[in-house]
């Protein structure tokens, strides 16, 4: 049964990550392997907090000018994490006091997504820039990626409605 966090507090949501976080900490020290805590971590993240700003047409923050007006479900388009989720996972696995207050800062930053298309994803891929950031990446511009390749990113605007 699915159960329904829409109403939850953004301090409440953030309670649960830090519930999953220190789970993820935990079982990774007894040698869970990280694909198998990352699924976790990942579900959680985009159960709990993502998924407050609605679904994946408005929760993404960005989209590629090929995509727009492009929908899902016909396999041309691809919600991606603009920095990889690899990034936020090794971000928050790395905190040694787990708290609301030090996950709120590494979620604004990395839990930020882009709609693009199944192209573009390819491109990505083939750069092998699907799961890394550019070399040089400064540290801060979710777009490098896509920069990287070629694709041009637009503000969402399903997301601003």
């Amino acid at each position: 049964m699915k159960e329904n966090v829409s109403h939850l507090p953004d301090a409440k949501r953030l309670e649960l990550i830090a519930e999953t976080v220190r789970y993820c900490q935990h079982v990774a020290k007894l040698g869970m392997p990280k694909t198998a805590y990352a699924k976790t971590m990942r579900e959680t993240i985009y159960s709990v907090w993502t998924s407050r700003l609605g679904p994946k047409t408005k929760s993404a923050r960005y989209r590629s000018r090929e995509a727009v007006g492009l929908r899902f479900g016909r396999g041309k388009i691809r919600y991606d994490h603009a920095i990889p989720f690899r990034y936020e996972l090794q971000a928050l696995m790395n905190l040694s006091a787990v708290t609301p207050d030090t996950m709120r800062p590494i979620l604004e930053k990395y839990d930020v997504h882009t709609i693009i298309t199944a192209d573009e994803d390819t491109k990505l891929a083939e750069k092998k820039l699907k799961s890394e950031m550019p070399e040089g990446w400064d540290g801060t511009d979710r777009l490098a990626r896509y920069k990287a390749v070629g694709i041009e990113v637009l503000e969402n605007e399903d997301a601003l409605r």
